[in-house]
């Protein structure tokens, strides 16, 4: 069987890109992840905007973590089984 001149080569260039760590890019936004325990507030936060936690809308859940943690989240969920708001933000 006939091979293609430099075919080792170039499979071999295409391995270690692969392998390489890719660098960070400076223009790619860094998230981090937290977690907000809202211990005592809950029942004071659902008398408040009328729903249990688990029917709240995200932008409900985005409001509240600006408002305890004064950090602006790109994303909030409800977590039922630790009874706290999982968010993510942008890290500046």
């Amino acid at each position: 069987m006939c091979g293609i001149s430099g075919e080792d080569e170039y499979w071999e260039r295409r391995r270690e890109e692969r392998e390489k760590p890719k660098a960070w890019d400076e223009n790619e936004p860094v998230y981090e992840d937290g977690n907000l325990f809202l211990d005592e507030e809950i029942e004071e936060i659902e008398k408040e905007r009328g729903y249990s936690m688990e029917e709240l809308y995200e932008g409900d859940l985005l409001e509240i973590v600006e408002e305890q943690k004064g950090i602006v989240a790109d994303s909030a969920e409800w977590n039922s089984n630790c009874e706290c708001i999982e968010y993510r933000y942008r890290v500046a």
